[in-house]
């Protein structure tokens, strides 16, 4: 099945040191980073690393790879950030930039990966867009590195855009990737809506408004088997849990950490009776 326009393909972390966040990240989610052997005219840690859930030789998160001192010094900082798929990455930067957002980095392409931009929606939000090169077998783009169903555990289920004006960037999202956005959920008159997004016949995520305290960002939440089991890893290896345990729709359960170097991400798993 095709990965719809909309839908991430690809989420990447990038750290002031991979030495800190690559073990923070293994026991809290038992990933595997190894070198993905990438000619970017970088080694050591700034070489790009994949991140693997598991023994396949698919087995895909997404990337990681660690800020140089130019990039720190250009104001660059540790983020999780995503990729998100459209058919025409040229048209998707005219249209992002058309429609009030920023284009940080033209398209440009990567050998073996695809054609991409990194861009910022009208409220600053950063992200990329990107169409990957289809499989030998299949002329469809398919990544796998977002799980909405719960038995993928490792991968990301769950994407949240915090921002500071959410009717204006249910806007421009439905414009940029053709968001059905008309489910929604109240959360009180405080907290407001929170919109799901759907990319096609699957939803993705939500919006909601930013509140006091929290910054405007694209969130992950990463899926594990035991939401207890991860709240100790997070706290015996450097991290903190800054929200949660909560349950939410679904039967589930999620908390919101900070990594060793304070980037936020979170974690989801089964609730247990």
């Amino acid at each position: 099945m095709a990965n719809p326009p909309g839908e991430p393909i690809w989420y990447e972390l990038l750290s002031r040191d991979s030495a800190v966040t690559e073990p923070f990240y293994t026991a809290v989610l038992g990933w595997r980073f190894t070198d993905a052997g990438m000619d970017g005219g970088m080694d050591g840690p700034a070489a790009y690393r994949f991140i693997k859930h598991g023994e396949g030789e698919y087995d895909f998160v997404g990337g990681a790879m660690q800020l140089t001192p130019e990039m720190l010094a250009g104001g660059a900082r540790p983020t999780w950030v995503t990729y998100f798929c459209v058919e025409d990455v040229d048209a998707a930067a005219a249209r992002i930039a058309e429609r009030g957002g920023s284009v940080l980095m033209a398209p440009f392409d990567i050998e073996g990966a695809g054609r991409m931009a990194f861009v910022t929606d009208p409220q600053g939000i950063a992200f990329y867009v990107m169409r990957g090169l289809p499989d030998m077998d299949s002329p469809d783009i398919d990544s796998q590195v977002f799980a909405a169903e719960g038995s993928h555990d490792g991968r990301c289920g769950w994407n949240e855009l915090i921002t500071p004006d959410l009717d204006a960037a249910l806007g421009f999202y439905r414009e940029i990737f053709g968001y059905d956005t008309d489910e929604r959920m109240s959360m009180g008159p405080e907290m407001g809506d929170y919109v799901f997004l759907k990319a096609g016949e699957r939803t993705i995520g939500a919006a909601m408004a930013t509140m006091a305290g929290s910054e405007p960002c694209w969130r992950f939440y990463f899926r594990v088997p035991d939401i207890e089991s991860a709240r100790s890893a997070v706290e015996a290896n450097g991290g903190s849990v800054v929200f949660g345990p909560e349950d939410v729709p679904g039967d589930e359960v999620v908390i919101m950490a900070h990594d060793p170097e304070g980037t936020i991400f979170g974690l989801l798993a089964p609730r247990k009776d």
